[in-house]
C-alpha cells in the first residue's frame, strides 16, 4: 500500500470519527436540533480525500451513529 492511500484511509477514518463526535458535542449543548454537524466532515472528506472516499465516509458513519448512539434513527414507523 502507498503513502498517499494509507494518509487518505487514516484521514478517512478520522472525519467519520468526528462525524461520530459532534453530533454529541452539539447535542450537548443544545444546537443538535438545529445544526447538523454530521454534514460537515463528511464533506470535508470528499473534498480534501476525494469522491470515493467521501462516499465511503457519508455511508458509513450515519450507519454507525445510528448503531452507537440511536440518532439518527434506523427506522421510523411513523
Amino acid at each position: 500500500m502507498n503513502e498517499s492511500k494509507t494518509k487518505n484511509l487514516v484521514g478517512t477514518g478520522l472525519c467519520m470519527a468526528l462525524g461520530l463526535l459532534l453530533p454529541q458535542l452539539f447535542h450537548a449543548i443544545g444546537a443538535g436540533t438545529v445544526f447538523l454537524p454530521m454534514h460537515i466532515p463528511v464533506l470535508l472528506c470528499g473534498l480534501c480525500f476525494g469522491w470515493q472516499y467521501g462516499l465511503i465516509c457519508g455511508v458509513i458513519t450515519p450507519l454507525l451513529s445510528s448503531i452507537l448512539t440511536g440518532m439518527p434513527p434506523f427506522f421510523r414507523w411513523d
